[in-house]
């Protein structure tokens, strides 16, 4: 909880980006190249089961509804 900084993305805020939708961030991670976006530090392919990808969605659900503010 907090910033990525120049490394990751907030993930706090994952699901509200991709529009409070689970499939959306799964077809994210899906559409990710094998060897990730030439020129860029970026996430690989993982070959996440459909199981994994569920729980990957559910967790940053969840993150997003955690009341931050005042930390």
């Amino acid at each position: 909880m907090g910033e990525g900084a120049y490394f990751a993305p907030e993930l706090g805020n994952v699901y509200k980006r991709f529009g409070n939708s689970k499939e959306a961030i799964i077809a994210f991670i899906k559409s990710r190249p094998k060897e990730g976006v030439p020129g860029r530090r970026s996430m690989p392919q993982f070959n996440f089961t459909d199981e994994q990808l569920d729980a990957i969605a559910e967790l940053l659900k969840y993150s997003s509804e955690i009341n931050a503010g005042g930390w």
